[in-house]
C-alpha cells in the first residue's frame, strides 16, 4: 500500500512540475510576442527612403578601386593560420557554458515579460 502511495505522491510531483514548465514556456512565449511588437514598432518608424538615400551616398562615395588594393595587400594566409590559432585558443567548453548561461537569462527575461503582459 505505501508503494501505490508513493506511486501516486510521484506522479503528482510531476504533473506540477510538468505545468509549471508549461506555464514558463507559455509565460516566455508572451515575452516574446512583446520583445517582436516593440521590434515592429522600431521597424514603423524607419524612414526607409532616407536610409536607401544615405546607402546610395556612402556606396557612391566608395573609391572601388582603393578598396580592390586593400584587398590585395593582405596576407591571407598569414591571417587564416592567425585565426587557426586562435581557434585553438578557445575553451570550448567555457563557451558552451557560457552559451547556456546566456540562453537561460534570456528565457528568464521572456517569462519576466510574459508575467507582466499576463497581468
Amino acid at each position: 500500500m505505501g508503494e501505490l502511495k508513493n506511486l501516486v505522491e510521484a506522479q503528482q510531483d510531476v504533473l506540477v512540475r510538468v505545468k509549471n514548465v508549461g506555464r514558463q514556456v507559455y509565460l516566455a512565449g508572451l515575452g516574446l510576442v512583446e520583445v517582436l511588437k516593440a521590434e515592429g514598432e522600431k521597424l514603423q518608424a524607419v524612414d526607409v527612403k532616407a536610409k536607401a538615400e544615405e546607402l546610395k551616398g556612402k556606396l557612391q562615395a566608395v573609391d572601388v578601386k582603393a578598396e580592390a588594393e586593400k584587398l590585395k595587400a593582405i596576407d591571407f594566409k598569414a591571417k587564416a593560420e592567425e585565426l587557426k590559432g586562435k581557434l585553438q585558443a578557445i575553451d570550448a567548453k567555457a563557451e558552451g557554458e557560457k552559451l547556456v548561461a546566456e540562453a537561460q537569462k534570456l528565457f528568464n527575461e521572456l517569462v519576466a515579460k510574459g508575467e507582466q503582459r499576463a497581468a
